[in-house]
């Protein structure tokens, strides 16, 4: 079985994507606004559904939850969404089939 979990997450110097880092030089970049527009948290998920596109979203702190998930503040405040990680493999697969070739 993969191993769902990064072994490393940056946030780039711009703070507008986040790098997830994975065993066998696997590597998962999201953009904060996709993030953000994604967000599992209880007061966004009627946004879920719609494609709400947030811009000037910056990535300002990243905090571990346990050994199964984390937590992603962002600029305009939005800080309240738990992202598992099975959620954020979720989000790069759908991100990635969304982009045209």
């Amino acid at each position: 079985m993969i191993n769902i979990v990064p072994i490393e997450i940056k946030v780039l110097k711009n703070k507008q994507r986040v790098v997830f880092n994975y065993e066998g030089g696997n590597t998962l970049i999201l953009s904060a606004s996709y993030l953000r527009s994604k967000s599992p948290s209880a007061e966004n998920k009627k946004n879920l559904k719609k494609n709400n596109v947030f811009t000037d979203i910056k990535v300002t702190n990243i905090e571990k939850i346990g050994n199964y998930a984390i937590k992603i503040s962002f600029n305009d405040l939005h800080n309240t969404g738990i992202y598992s990680w099975k959620y954020i493999i979720k989000l790069g697969r759908e991100h990635s089939n969304s982009l045209s070739p």
